[in-house]
């Protein structure tokens, strides 16, 4: 797998734990919120059917004392609307056998009354109407025993309420205590393993720009583009070592070949020096110095195929400088090809920031609309409060507008309970998201840390690329010098068959001997300040492959 796919994957693998944690976190409220669903509408509506209780007993009672047609409105208004609320509670807000049980019993007692009352008011039969009104203090009661078990459900459910939302903060804390140390180890450790990984290479890249070509990179069977940077660092390093270890063989050759020509133009000129102190004897020497010259041409020509050698072996090297250039071009291009990996790297941990940013942008706004509830708790215990003033002042008509305005007052008090515990969670949060963003950030640090190995690795190559460069220029300079002291060669061949033809003719004149020899010696000392700077520039090369370790 390529870098870029380790990272990205290192990246999601971060952004999914978090997105699964906020997931846990609404799943949770949800289900609180839907535990509540009927439990509240049912306690309200008991306390509705327990204040048009109380009312209707109230009527029957006016009634009995006084049989108007709207006295006998008013207590069928408040039968019918007693009804309405039992059909309500009957169809889905009381849940437990108890509650139905009572509801029973409750529906089957105001049934009686609804026909008992209706046929005491048509009647106009006021000691029937008042033992009805005394018969409404036993649906009362059925009332009463169902509030109580509403009210104790309540209570169970708040305690409940209450376990749900710690366990859920608890479990969202530590599954986001547990997420930032995942998140860190493992960034760690990719960072930390890719840093280790450049740091061979540029250490190995350090030492070979000093000279020390014994640096040996484990072999590496892996696929990404440190992997295949590894293979083509050993290649080149094994590329180098040859072409050096070459350039240090044919310099010690080229060395004695100089020594040669130079002992064989020493030879050369003590001839054209004896040649020079004979001149009177050349008519009796001439056979003699024909064999030398013999000799000499067989020297001449043996030096002149060395230096075609050499010159072959200096081309040869100077084609393998080139090719060392284009590896180190190859490695060079990779290196950079590392940076900007490293950088999109660098562009990725940003966008992992930025969603980290989002989910804290999130969390403030479950915040505000937390305190919207809040604020709507404040305002119910306001209303609850006025209501409960209104129900003082309207006496015992409002008794029972007073008991729902307390049970609503309750709920407001338990709502904003409830609230501060959704503040303390929601924190936790938005504590353990500024700890990934810390995480992250941390990230993005040892990327950048690594961006800067690779430059370094990049100038090191840069560095090396410098080296074979003057290498090779020296390299393509020594071939040009072999190629001139070539010329010379031929030139020196010439110039003794030119003696040669001299000594066949140095009976006919010894004064074109002497200017002769006196024109070989010139050429025999060109000869040897040319070999003389043969050997300086094999001596400059070698001291320069002094600087390298094989």
């Amino acid at each position: 797998m390529k870098l870029q796919g380790k990272l990205i994957i290192n990246a999601l693998i971060s952004l999914l734990l978090c997105l699964v944690l906020v997931a846990y976190i609404i799943f949770q409220l949800l289900g609180i919120n839907a535990k509540n669903q009927n439990l509240v509408p049912a306690m309200l509506k008991v306390s509705e059917l327990k204040a048009n209780q109380i009312q209707t007993q109230q009527a029957l009672d006016v009634f009995s004392f006084s049989m108007t047609a709207g006295n006998q409105n008013a207590v069928r208004s408040l039968l019918d609307e007693g009804k309405t609320m039992i059909q309500e509670l009957t169809e889905g807000l009381l849940e437990t056998d108890e509650q139905l049980r009572l509801m029973g019993s409750i529906q089957t007692k105001l049934t009686a009354l609804d026909q008992g009352a209706t046929e005491a008011m048509q009647a106009l039969d006021s000691s029937e109407a008042k033992r009805y009104s005394t018969r409404v203090q036993g649906i009362q009661n059925d009332i009463y025993m169902l509030d109580e078990i509403t009210k104790e459900r309540y209570d169970q459910y708040t305690i409940n309420l209450e376990q749900d939302i710690q366990q859920t903060w608890q479990i969202a804390l530590g599954g986001a205590v547990l997420l930032l140390v995942a998140a860190m180890l493992f960034n760690m450790y990719t960072s930390r393993k890719l840093a280790k990984r450049i740091g061979v290479l540029k250490n190995a890249a350090g030492q070979i720009a000093a000279g020390d070509l014994t640096q040996q990179l484990p072999e590496t069977p892996g696929k990404d583009e440190l992997d295949e940077l590894n293979r083509s660092f050993r290649l080149m390093t094994e590329n180098i070592r040859n072409i050096i270890q070459s350039i240090d063989t044919a310099g010690k050759r080229v060395d004695g070949m100089a020594q040669d020509i130079d002992r064989g133009n020493d030879t050369m000129q003590a001839i054209v020096q004896q040649v020079s102190r004979t001149t009177e004897e050349l008519s009796i020497g001439s056979q003699k110095i024909a064999e030398d010259l013999s000799e000499t041409v067989m020297v001449v020509d043996k030096m002149q195929h060395t230096f075609g050698s050499n010159l072959h072996a200096t081309s040869q090297s100077a084609i393998h400088g080139n090719e060392v250039m284009s590896t180190v071009e190859e490695g060079h291009t990779a290196i950079e090809e590392q940076f900007r990996l490293a950088e999109m790297n660098r562009i990725a941990m940003a966008e992992v920031e930025q969603t980290v940013q989002e989910l804290e942008e999130s969390a403030a706004r479950i915040t505000t609309m937390t305190g919207y509830v809040s604020e709507i708790a404040k305002q119910t215990t306001l209303l609850s409060l006025n209501a409960s003033i209104e129900a003082a002042r309207a006496g015992e008509a409002g008794r029972g507008f007073a008991v729902v305005a307390g049970e609503v007052n309750k709920l407001a008090e338990q709502s904003a309970q409830s609230v501060q515990h959704i503040y303390a969670a929601v924190g936790e949060i938005t504590s353990a998201m500024d700890k990934v963003k810390g995480s992250v950030m941390q990230s993005i640090q040892l990327f950048a840390e690594q961006e800067k190995a690779t430059g370094q690795t990049r100038d090191s190559f840069s560095a090396i690329r410098d080296s074979v460069e003057q290498i090779s220029t020296g390299i393509n300079q020594l071939a040009e010098d072999m190629q001139l002291s070539s010329q010379l060669s031929t030139q020196v061949q010439q110039a003794i068959e030119n003696i040669s033809a001299i000594t066949q003719q140095s009976a006919a004149s010894s004064e074109e001997i002497t200017a002769s020899t006196a024109e070989q010696q010139r050429s025999f000392e060109e000869a040897s300040i040319k070999v003389k700077s043969l050997r300086d520039i094999s001596e400059e090369m070698h001291q320069e492959l002094q600087r390298f370790r094989l």
